[in-house]
């Protein structure tokens, strides 16, 4: 026994002399070897927040799922990226994949995504030409797609192909997974030893606390296209190809304010391939907080306004075999400084649904346009919104006096050969008769006396025919001219009553809603057209620091000495306040609380059907709201009055409960 225990420690001792003296450098070298590895820290994105603070696009705290090239060996690639599939798919996660491929055989081209399709021919080192079965067969033969099974084999070759468009590197892990949940976090944790190169990374993640809420406003965030980099990210200082950037709206107008500046951490591998430590090098810095001029509350409450009126429009319009209604918009604007309180147009789009590839089709597809942003780039004939221009131009011009009088017989007589009617025989007007009533013939008689450059011009002091100011892409619109006439009906000659036609807001004038409130804003101004705008100011993430702040600015206004300016205008607003009390929307303002200005108007559209326009603000007394809207296709702009009525009781009703809350000394939420 003592002769077997003696050899036994003899081994053990020839064995620790083995490891530490004769191969004991080698053995620390290995264990005390390391690699160094710098990675992103991706900074948090600014918020978007509504005139008192509130949040209309945050952050929220969520996992992610990553892949890190330094520690995910490459033969071991393919089979770790099929054990995330079985993962996500049993969880119910989705991972990252826009690979331009349908997901199942026959393997096609996704409809609609032909830049994308020629991007990924292009990456292959494929001919434009070749169908999609010779990209898959590619695909295979590039990512050693042979040795992956069957069913996982498009998901791992989408994965990847994705992997290499997002420019996966040893600096660059690649975001296979976002907003995963607990359960997949635990997941990955308790295999980390079989999936080496996975890690879960808590990230700020874009929230939008309602995702119904102004959508063409705001705008969403994606990944960079190929478009995109090649055309501004590539040499735009801190970005790389699988950033997230602005798409559309706000996100895209101010992505400089809001995205921030990542950071950088140093991670410590052993040989083995062990995290020792993370150290961040430098500390990300969050992008800056926007804030709008929009009232969040008001916002929502004017998208149901204006579905609610589009919706019993539609019944109405079915039960009486009339044009349906399609869609419409529906702008409130502060008159004293220019800013967009809210703007509405319908129908609209969530969020959430729009960024599935199901749900962006089902939009892009649907014959209503829910995409399209009415109240910024609808283009409309304005009506006989259009007239209050037109008196505008005659009395600061002295072509007329406030008590100059036209005869209204239901037919204008001026010439033999062509004699335009009105909707009524309204007898001797003036101007405020004339508004009160919306009488054709007086326009048509000051319209042909003024000329069309020169209404034109006072039109467009006021704010139609062209860009309002907007931060976030808006149409210009145009105002009717001969020049233009000539330019796009090729086959027609300019006529005399053209002009008159001009007048009364037909003809090829097209304007925005946006640009109809803010002409209104510009009449509760005296004929100082303000910049409209969407941004209030821009801050710093912890609004320690205002770095921005949109000023109020007068881009125009009309000419004339004090005295002829509040003369004419207060015979524009008269004539403005008789049409809510008596005239032509006294259906639903005839009554009202408050005393408010508005203007109907009627228009042909391209479907021979009528438009409704209307413009608005109030109270005169000391103007707070400025209204223009318009509904495709319904008839008589007298029914949009109903939804003047409505925006100015939900917005003195929160006005009002706010000052009690104020008073009692509650803070506001």
């Amino acid at each position: 026994m003592i002769a077997c225990v003696a050899l036994v420690i003899s081994i053990f001792i020839l064995k620790l002399f083995s490891l530490q003296v004769v191969s004991g450098e080698d053995y620390l070298d290995k264990a005390t070897s390391t690699t160094m590895v710098t990675m992103p820290v991706t900074a948090a994105r600014g918020e978007i927040v509504d005139r008192y603070g509130r949040p209309i696009a945050t952050n929220i705290q969520a996992y992610n799922v990553r892949l890190i090239k330094a520690l995910l060996p490459e033969e071991s690639l393919n089979e770790t990226i099929i054990k995330l599939v079985e993962l996500f798919e049993k969880n119910s996660e989705e991972w990252n994949d826009s690979t331009p491929l349908s997901k199942t055989q026959p393997y096609t081209f996704v409809a609609g995504q032909d830049a994308a399709v020629s991007e990924m021919k292009e990456k292959l080192g494929l001919a434009e030409y070749v169908e999609a079965d010779l990209v898959y067969k590619k695909m295979i033969e590039k990512y050693d797609g042979e040795e992956i099974p069957e069913e996982y084999r498009r998901d791992v070759l989408g994965i990847r192909y994705q992997m290499e468009s997002e420019e996966y590197s040893i600096n660059t892990p690649f975001v296979i997974s976002e907003l995963v949940s607990i359960k997949t976090v635990s997941a990955i944790k308790e295999h980390s030893i079989d999936m080496p190169g996975v890690d879960v990374v808590e990230e700020a993640v874009r929230h939008y606390p309602d995702t119904s809420l102004m959508p063409h406003i705001l705008g969403t965030i994606g990944k960079i296209d190929a478009d995109e980099w090649t055309n501004y990210y590539k040499t735009a200082e801190g970005y790389k190809m699988n950033n997230l950037v602005g798409k559309g709206g706000i996100e895209l107008a101010y992505e400089k304010e809001l995205k921030g500046v990542d950071g950088r951490e140093t991670i410590i591998l052993s040989d083995s391939g062990q995290i020792l430590s993370n150290t961040t090098v430098d500390a990300a810095q969050s992008g800056n907080t926007v804030m709008l001029t929009i009232d969040r509350d008001l916002q929502k409450q004017v998208q149901i306004i204006l579905e609610n009126q589009i919706v019993e429009l539609q019944k109405k319009a079915q039960a009486n075999n009339e044009p349906m209604p399609e869609g419409g918009a529906l702008v409130v604007i502060d008159p004293k400084t220019g800013g967009v309180l809210a703007a509405a147009t319908y129908p609209s789009y969530d969020l959430t649904k729009y960024k599935t590839s199901a749900g962006y089709q089902e939009y892009a597809t649907d014959e209503t346009l829910p995409l399209f942003n009415r109240a910024f780039n609808g283009l409309y004939r304005p009506g006989s919104t259009f007239k209050c221009a037109v008196a505008v131009d005659g009395l600061i011009r002295g072509t007329l006096a406030p008590t100059d009088e036209v005869f209204c017989s239901g037919k204008y007589t001026f010439w033999s050969d062509y004699q335009p009617s009105c909707t009524h025989h309204h007898g001797s007007v003036n101007s405020v008769g004339a508004l009160k009533d919306s009488c054709n013939i007086y326009f048509y008689d000051v319209g042909r006396k003024l000329g069309i450059d020169s209404f034109n011009e006072t039109a467009s002091i006021l704010g139609f025919g062209q860009k309002t100011g907007l931060e976030i892409n808006e149409t210009a619109g145009n105002l009717s001219t001969e020049e233009y006439f000539n330019n796009t009906h090729k086959n027609e000659e300019w006529q005399k009553g053209n002009v008159i036609q001009a007048a009364i807001g037909q003809m090829d004038t097209q304007v925005t809603p946006v640009q109809l409130a803010t002409f209104a804003g510009s009449i509760a101004n005296d004929g100082k057209r303000k910049s409209t705008h969407l941004i209030d100011s821009v801050h710093s993430y912890d609004f320690n620091k205002t770095l921005a702040k949109t000023e109020t600015e007068i881009v125009s206004e009309i000419k004339g000495s004090d005295e002829k300016i509040a003369e004419t205008f207060a015979n524009i607003e008269e004539g403005m306040l008789q049409a809510s009390r008596t005239g032509t929307a006294t259906q639903f303002l005839g009554n009202y609380k408050y005393n408010i200005a508005s203007k109907t108007g009627t228009s042909q559209n391209a479907k021979g059907f009528y438009d409704a326009t209307i413009v608005a603000y109030g109270p005169v007394e000391d103007s707070e709201l400025a209204i223009g809207a318009v509904v495709e296709s319904a008839g008589n702009g007298y029914q949009l009055a109903r939804m003047v009525r409505d925006v100015f009781d939900v917005y003195y009703d929160a006005k009002n409960k706010n000052i009690s809350v104020q008073k009692a000394g509650i803070l506001l939420q």
